[in-house]
């Protein structure tokens, strides 16, 4: 049995006329009247009670109608699918991204994507920049937003914002007033900050921006999450240096200020396969190319 079949019987079975039927399938009506009986023949059924004046659907017929119209529907549903996946329209994203983006950048980005590839899914999964690459390599995930991330061979690297770097400090220290501080100021301050075994990259840019202002930072104690970091502040263990958008979790008891130090800034990244061959990453990707949705955060 063909699907052309099923279309030609459909077609008589509206009809019920092989004349119309035939002139609607641009098809001779000879050739349609084969067609049919070789339907029939596979079936073992007669679908068409046929005389001189008319044509009639036989009980079996009036059945195999329903469901030969069904088939075709779902056909015609696969095959626009098929097209919506081949095309990006549809199918799923596995998005690994860092705990921090969460706050600000994240909300925004599955809002737009929603909005504009509604039938394609997307699968959240926060890790690490860290975990992030090899997921990306052995195709566990089909991008990552991640954090500082250098060039790793087979990744492409996508900036999708720029955010200074705060010191966050209890609400009553003596620098909390301040617009901004350099990080010399800081030389006596204990630091709260991500565990160096989990975050590396955090951990260097703190030692980096200590080295340059002429110290070495004394860690008074080590957290997991930023939500963490800011109670151990606002409890007065000491401060930390994080990125501006975790300001947005207003934790009371905490102040922040930028620091005026050149290359203060943490990049937030996009990062995808060279060679990927998933049709809905590259829409994916474009949201991050409009201004509109992610703005440099200076």
């Amino acid at each position: 049995m063909e699907l052309r079949q099923l279309a030609y019987f459909v077609a008589v079975a509206e009809e019920l006329h092989f004349g119309r039927a035939a002139q609607r399938l641009l098809l001779a009506q000879p050739s349609l009247s084969r067609q049919i009986r070789q339907l029939e023949d596979e079936l073992g059924v007669t679908l068409l009670e046929r005389t001189s004046r008319r044509v009639e659907l036989t009980v079996g017929g009036r059945t195999f109608l329903d469901h030969a119209v069904a088939t075709l529907a779902q056909v015609e549903e696969a095959r626009v699918a098929a097209r919506r996946a081949a095309s990006g329209l549809a199918g799923q994203v596995r998005l690994g991204f860092v705990a921090s983006v969460a706050v600000a950048v994240l909300p925004d980005l599955v809002a737009a994507h929603r909005r504009s590839r509604p039938q394609v899914t997307l699968d959240l999964r926060e890790m690490t920049t860290e975990a992030q690459v090899p997921a990306l390599v052995e195709g566990r995930i089909d991008v990552g937003l991640a954090r500082d991330l250098e060039p790793v061979p087979g990744l492409r690297l996508q900036t999708v914002a720029r955010e200074r770097l705060l010191v966050t400090m209890p609400a009553h220290h003596s620098l909390h007033s301040r617009r901004k501080l350099h990080f010399a100021e800081l030389r006596e301050e204990p630091f709260v900050t991500l565990p160096r075994d989990q975050v590396p990259r955090a951990w260097d840019r703190l030692w980096m921006l200590s080295r340059r202002a002429g110290f070495a930072p004394r860690i008074a104690q080590e957290a997991l999450q930023y939500t963490t970091m800011l109670a151990l502040v606002a409890a007065d263990i000491g401060v930390a240096v994080v990125p501006e958008s975790v300001r947005s979790l207003r934790t009371s008891g905490v102040k922040y200020v930028p620091i005026d130090d050149s290359d203060a800034e943490s990049v937030i990244l996009a990062v995808s396969r060279v060679d990927e061959r998933n049709p809905a990453v590259p829409g994916f990707l474009n949201l991050m190319d409009r201004d509109s949705l992610l703005e440099t955060r200076t």
